[in-house]
């Protein structure tokens, strides 16, 4: 893989760092007892040594295996009608694990949902909301989510896991500082990623407060290391984002809470979408809110969850372990800052939606369904992440100064 200015880094030849979140070695596939499988709906791709294995598996399940495999722009099976893996049998299990064994499985069903990413000699490996067990295991104690660390006895080998695209690793020349023509180190960056999670998890404060100081101290962070920098806020807009707000000639008329959800609701309903669930979700956000109760909806839910607050507090900090080492690659530490603060926003909105519908009340389970629905519809989908991020980067009501009064 190429480095931050095209140059290609070495084999490292000291242990790599391996880096997970302290309930990481916790987590254990609950199978059959899942409600979402993670075998239904998803396009499962497969690895090329994987494929090639199982092109050459024998006898009748080597047989059912290659009728299942296709290849078109990836290898994948093809889908049953009723979007299941055509390998989940009626019990929600695997036949591949039962005929074959655990270690025949493809690199995706084996890592999901873990997600590897790799800078210099640290590997950090997360789980992704989108799976109900990590939920439950992220959302299940207050306690607050800290990093653990291991030496392995690995080299670094280029290898990138984390659902970023070739073509956003070939700009890597804006990881570099303007002014000393040296890339901002990932120690600098590890740096300002651990005092931003310090301010998310000071508990003297109320959460929002604290999101508000997180993404201002993020903002400072993006114009000390990088300066005028074309991934900072003060860059040029793309000339097709110009046109579109000079064709845009609605007027604002509503609250500016309400304003602030509307806009919302514009961008994230442009996004792909890999499960009907999102759309029926979409549809009652609209339904439900209006100017008249938008506030004191919100007010009352956040009244009645109490000291259950710091479940956003784990958002934020989920979402900042997951995202913010992206900017190694592609110095943009404010995006990631705002796509945290961003993502519990709408999480936010979905929360008091189902509020509303079970008549004034949230549980643990509401609260790891609205989370698995947000990240399987944005953080599984490459074209998703992409569209966010440049809305981030020039949309108004993803200012700083205005998300902070959203929150």
């Amino acid at each position: 893989m190429e480095g931050a200015a095209g140059v290609l880094h070495p084999f490292w030849e000291k242990n790599m760092i391996l880096r997970v979140p302290s309930y990481y070695k916790e987590f254990r596939c609950i199978a059959d007892r899942c409600k979402d499988s993670c075998c239904i709906g998803w396009e499962i791709d497969i690895d090329e040594d994987t494929f090639s294995y199982y092109k050459n598996v024998g006898g009748a399940f080597g047989e059912r295996l290659r009728d299942n495999m296709v290849t078109e722009e990836c290898n994948s099976f093809t889908l049953a009608e009723n979007g299941w893996c055509p390998f989940l049998n009626e019990k929600k299990l695997c036949d591949i694990c039962i005929e074959l064994g655990e270690e025949a499985l493809c690199e995706v069903c084996t890592e999901f949902p873990r997600f590897t990413m790799e800078y210099e000699n640290v590997r950090e490996k997360v789980l992704s909301l989108s799976c109900e067990e990590v939920g439950r295991l992220v959302f299940s104690s207050d306690k607050k989510i800290a990093w653990e660390e291991f030496e392995v006895a690995d080299e670094y080998d280029g290898e990138w896991k984390d659902d970023v695209s070739d073509e956003q690793l070939s700009e890597n020349d804006d990881s570099y500082d303007d002014e000393e023509g040296m890339p901002v180190s990932s120690s600098s960056l590890e740096k300002v990623r651990t005092h931003a999670i310090e301010i998310l998890q000071n508990r003297t404060k109320p959460i929002f407060e604290r999101a508000a100081e997180y993404l201002l101290y993020c903002e400072r962070m993006q114009q000390e290391l990088y300066g005028c920098h074309p991934s900072a806020t003060s860059g040029e807009m793309p000339e097709e984002k110009r046109q579109e707000k000079a064709d845009d000639s609605s007027t604002v008329t509503s609250a500016p809470g309400y304003h602030d959800f509307l806009a919302r609701m514009e961008v994230y309903e442009q996004l792909e979408v890999l499960d009907e669930t999102w759309t029926h979700v979409k549809g009652a956000l609209r339904m439900k809110f209006s100017e008249k109760n938008y506030r004191d909806a919100q007010k009352a839910f956040l009244k009645d969850l109490g000291t259950r607050e710091y479940e956003y507090e784990h958002l934020l900090v989920y979402f900042t372990n997951r995202y913010f080492m992206r900017s190694y690659y592609d110095a943009n530490i404010l995006n990631k800052a705002k796509f945290a603060v961003v993502s519990v926003l709408v999480i936010r909105d979905m929360d008091v939606l189902r509020y509303l519908q079970n008549g004034g009340n949230f549980t643990a389970d509401d609260r790891i369904d609205t989370v698995r629905i947000y990240s399987k519809e944005v953080e599984h989908s490459e074209e998703n992440m992409e569209l966010l991020a440049d809305d981030l980067q020039f949309e108004e009501v993803f200012e700083t100064a205005r998300l902070i009064e959203q929150l």
